[in-house]
Formats: C-alpha cells, structure tokens, sequence
C-alpha cells in the first residue's frame, strides 16, 4: 500500500479506500470500519486499510471506545477536514 508523507497528505496522494473513507466519514461520520464499508459498498477490511492510512497520516482518528460490533469508530480530524474541503 502507498504511504505518501504526512506533509504530503492531500486528496491526490491518498489511495482510493482513504478517499473513500475520508468522503464517507466527511458525510456520515463518526462510523466503524464496517459502517464505512456499508456506506461505500467495499469490505470492511479495505474500508480498515483506508481508516489506518488515513489515521497513520493524522486525518482520521478514534473518537470512542467500542459499538456493538467491538469495532473503534473514526472521526476526521481537523486536518482531515481540510483536505475533504480541499477535494
């Protein structure tokens, strides 16, 4: 999987399950790696690989403890924000 550096962290440097992720999020978050996949119609394991890029890259973060799935749910943070406006 591509990592791009932190401070290259744009919607044109992500892959296509962060953009997916970030754009889900954007719009119906906080959600659970598996809520995200129902959104964007993927697996919950690319749904996961796109959360983990995009919190690895500070633009996703977990928010609380656990759902009823025992899944951490993801919110954009500021700077994830910022680039889904950007987009």
């Amino acid at each position: 999987m591509y990592d791009p550096p932190m401070e290259d962290a744009s919607a044109e440097t992500l892959s296509c399950g962060a953009k997916l992720a970030l754009v889900v999020l954007a719009n119906c978050g906080p959600l659970s790696p598996s809520e995200i996949a129902d959104e964007a119609y993927v697996t919950a394991e690319q749904a996961l690989d796109g959360l983990v890029e995009l919190d690895r890259l500070g633009l996703a973060e977990p928010v609380c403890g656990v759902c009823e799935e025992r899944e951490e749910v993801y919110a954009l943070t500021d700077a994830g924000e910022a680039v889904d406006a950007g987009a």
